[in-house]
């Protein structure tokens, strides 16, 4: 040090100052603002906060000629200069573009959406394999009645466990009986024609076998309700077409005259007049001058003439009321005659109805009634049950009220009963009643009879068997 700053107080001795061509210009305010932040956050991460201190305490103690500090201060006005995109992000600030796109979000759909959960039970299932005529096992899982909440149609669904694979997958139709497996109180058989649980149908012969008997009986009860419920028939719709002599509306097509008819096939196969239908509706081409056209009595015979094939629909209205069944029919002139067959089934029908259906085979539930006739398979049944039934459809409203009461409060678990609020329909199974009920209807109706004239004709000669 010179002699001219031996005097002078601490505070003003300055160290002299080093002029280079980096230090030409002092740091600008950007500069001196973003540095820290900058270097604390970096310095931070790999513990150099005690790293700097040091190195400023060795500066105070003067072993650095200055010309790093220099150096940084020059670095940092350059960054400033080009700008803030070349200093090192705050760490939650990173930002990083996918590489992959995911879709939105789809939502899986069952198939099961639209219906009701009636009946599960846990059960092993087996196909029988008709080659090595041996029996298969399908799966262990929860079978599952599930009744849909328009058609009413109830289907067996059956998944593997942890894989939920489908291994049973069909409609409960009337023509199916479940069999005893012989040498087991815990298991069925029944025949399937069409089962679509590997995707295309499947005719199947399939057993089902449940931890006890009380659980197969269970099942059988359930499965047994849901045919019931969807008693059906096979509906035939015959289409005969042939050229007449008429000018051609159209060159290269000529006219034509068309029928349709639609009938009920029995167990047979044979064609029966559709009498479960009262009226049928085609709605033809919107080109024809009528095209909804209605006939109240069977074989519901539509004729028209036209030129051109198209697609229509039949609406058949059963007993029930608002019953409504739709069928798609291609009229097309390929045959001068050809025969469609549709399935329809009938949800919950009524006793009419189901009288009317028994005139082209019996019923699923026939069987079961015949058994009833017989009380513990020995006694017969001491009232005529047919008769009882004519009588019931002639009383009055307030008459028929009482009966429906007299049901309501003597029945027992065995009586089957259906009430159709919408519809305003009460049915009953007159075979399923115990004795005491049909004693009391007996009684009710030869009463009735006594008042009204138009029960006396055919009830004034009945008597017990």
């Amino acid at each position: 040090m010179s002699a001219e700053n031996d005097n002078k107080p601490l505070e003003e001795v300055k160290a002299p100052e080093v002029k280079t061509e980096e230090t030409q210009e002092a740091p600008t305010a950007a500069a001196v603002d973003v540095k820290p932040v900058t270097t604390s956050s970096v310095f931070s991460m790999f513990g150099g906060g005690a790293k700097k201190e040091k190195k400023e305490e060795d500066e105070d103690r003067g072993d650095n000629s200055g010309s790093a500090k220099a150096q940084r201060e020059a670095a940092a006005a350059a960054a400033a200069e080009k700008g803030d995109e070349e200093e090192a992000p705050e760490s939650e600030d990173v930002h990083f573009e996918p590489v992959i796109h995911l879709t939105e979000k789809v939502e899986v759909k069952t198939n099961e959406e639209s219906e009701e959960q009636v009946f599960k039970m846990r059960a092993k299932l087996f196909k029988y394999v008709s080659d090595t005529r041996e029996w298969k096992e399908r799966g262990t899982g929860d079978v599952r009645l599930l009744k849909h909440r328009e058609n009413g149609k109830t289907r067996l669904v059956m998944r593997r466990d942890k894989t939920l694979k489908v291994c049973a997958n069909h409609y409960v139709v009337p023509e199916m009986k479940l069999s005893p497996n012989v040498g087991s109180d815990r298991s069925w058989v029944w025949n399937v024609v069409a089962d679509v649980s590997e995707g295309e149908p499947e005719a199947l012969t399939l057993a089902i076998r449940f931890a006890n008997s009380d659980n197969a009986n269970q099942f059988k009860d359930a499965f047994i309700k849901a045919q019931k419920e969807n008693e059906s028939r096979k509906i035939k719709v015959v289409t005969e077409q042939h050229n007449i002599d008429k000018p051609a509306v159209n060159e290269g097509f000529p006219m034509k005259e068309w029928t349709v008819e639609v009938y009920v096939l029995d167990q047979d196969g044979k064609e029966k007049p559709a009498r479960c239908f009262t009226k049928a509706v085609y709605n033809l081409h919107p080109s024809f001058a009528n095209p909804t056209q209605t006939f109240m009595e069977p074989p519901f015979k539509c004729t028209n003439e036209g030129w051109g094939e198209f697609e229509m629909t039949i609406d058949l209205y059963t007993t029930e009321k608002g019953g409504k069944q739709t069928i798609v029919h291609d009229l097309n002139f390929a045959a001068a005659q050809y025969e469609n067959v549709h399935t329809l089934s009938f949800k919950n029908p009524s006793q009419a109805l189901q009288q009317l259906l028994r005139e082209t085979g019996p019923l699923p539930s026939d069987e079961e009634r015949k058994l009833k006739k017989v009380d513990g398979g020995k006694k017969k049944k001491t009232y005529d049950v047919d008769k009882i039934a004519d009588g019931l459809v002639k009383l009055g409203e307030d008459d028929l009220l009482q009966v429906i009461q007299m049901v309501h409060d003597h029945k027992d678990d065995n009586t089957y009963i259906q009430n159709n609020i919408d519809a305003g329909e009460f049915s009953v199974d007159l075979y399923t009643l115990p004795d005491a009920l049909l004693k009391m209807l007996w009684d009710y109706m030869a009463n009735q009879a006594g008042h009204h004239h138009c029960l006396s004709s055919q009830w004034g000669q009945s008597h017990l068997h």
